[in-house]
C-alpha cells in the first residue's frame, strides 16, 4: 500500500482509464436497476414461459410466420401503441417480449411499463438467440 502513490504518479493514464471504466460500470448498473423490465437469456425465458408467462412477438407478420416462440402473440412494434388494449389481460401477469435480435424489445417494454404493465421481461438476443439455442419454433 505504501507504493500506491508512487504507482499512481508513474501511471496516471492507466489509473485514469481504470477509474473511468469503474465509473462507466457503476453508471451502467445504476441504469439497469432503474429499468422497469428484466432481460433474460433464452433458457431462463423457457422457465418463465413454463410458469405461465405470455409471449409477445414484436416482429413483422412475415418474420412471425417464418417462425416464432410456441404460443406467442404477434403485435408488430409499429402497431404496439394502437393495439395496446389487446394486452390488457396481461397487465398484471408476466409478459415476455421478443424481437428479432433483442434491440427493439427494450423500448417496447419501457412503453408498456408507462402504461402500467408490471412484470415485463425482454428476451436477451431476441429470436436469434432463441434459435441459436435450438429451442423450438412454431411456424405459420
Amino acid at each position: 500500500m505504501s507504493r500506491l502513490p508512487e504507482f499512481i504518479s508513474h501511471h496516471p493514464f492507466l489509473v485514469g482509464a481504470a477509474l473511468l471504466l469503474m465509473l462507466a460500470l457503476a453508471v451502467d448498473e445504476a441504469l439497469r436497476r432503474m429499468r422497469k423490465f428484466k432481460e433474460l437469456a433464452p433458457a431462463h425465458g423457457v422457465l418463465l414461459i413454463n410458469k405461465g408467462a405470455a409471449v409477445l412477438d414484436l416482429r413483422s407478420r412475415d418474420e412471425f410466420s417464418a417462425g416464432h416462440v410456441i404460443g406467442a402473440r404477434n403485435i408488430p412494434l409499429d402497431e404496439l401503441d394502437a393495439r395496446m388494449g389487446e394486452l390488457e389481460p396481461h397487465k398484471a401477469g408476466p409478459l415476455l417480449l421478443v424481437c428479432k435480435n433483442g434491440e427493439s424489445a427494450g423500448g417496447a417494454a419501457a412503453r408498456l411499463a408507462k402504461q402500467g404493465f408490471q412484470q415485463l421481461t425482454v428476451l436477451k438476443g431476441g429470436i436469434a438467440a432463441w434459435q441459436q439455442e435450438h429451442f423450438p419454433l412454431e411456424r405459420g
